[in-house]
């Protein structure tokens, strides 16, 4: 098995060879530079992120797809940081004495909705939907297996017209970063 560091080293085990042909543990650095990994993989605005990495010790920032983030050095390898308002899905980066470090995977920034209005309506209703990480809305689907026509008029709002054969139930949003229900049921009225 190979596993790479974020140190940029890959490191493995073989099950023959070393002494007495009972395995080894050996390391092949290939020259393929260090990254930032975190071990949530998806954290919505205000939850804490988990990150390991190197070098950490004098970090002056932490941005999460280049949006600023407060976080909290814990060691030389290990610091948490909290998922800014605003922050999109992608990169997240930490800079340190030594440059910049970079995630080698995309982190997601989950959506979440906190409120609607109006809460019924019938077919042709615009809902103003408020919540949190709605850059790059996707879809915004209600019951009926047709998706409303929306704008994404900022991070934190989304205007929807209710689609022809809306029924009533909870609707969702889906964005880069995921998908999420809405809190409650809108009711379709006739």
């Amino acid at each position: 098995m190979l596993l790479q560091h974020t140190n940029g080293i890959l490191y493995g085990t073989s099950a023959v060879g070393g002494a007495a042909d009972r395995g080894m543990f050996f390391s092949f650095d290939v020259g393929l530079g260090a990254f930032v990994r975190f071990l949530q993989n998806a954290r919505a605005v205000g939850q804490t992120v988990e990150l390991l990495g190197q070098g950490f010790t004098g970090a002056t920032g932490v941005s999460f797809n280049g949006t600023p983030a407060s976080f909290k050095v814990e060691s030389d390898t290990y610091m948490t940081a909290t998922v800014p308002a605003a922050a999109t899905t992608g990169s997240i980066t930490v800079t340190e004495p030594g440059g910049t470090l970079a995630s080698n995977k995309i982190f997601r920034v989950l959506p979440r909705i906190t409120s609607f209005s109006p809460m019924s309506g019938p077919v042709g209703t615009t809902v103003v939907i408020s919540g949190e990480s709605f850059t790059g809305a996707e879809e915004v689907a209600f019951i009926c297996g047709k998706a409303a026509t929306f704008t994404v008029d900022s991070d934190t709002q989304i205007t929807a017209t209710v689609p022809a054969g809306a029924t009533t139930g909870k609707f969702n949003i889906e964005t880069p970063g995921g998908h999420v229900a809405s809190p409650a049921i809108f009711t379709v009225t006739p």
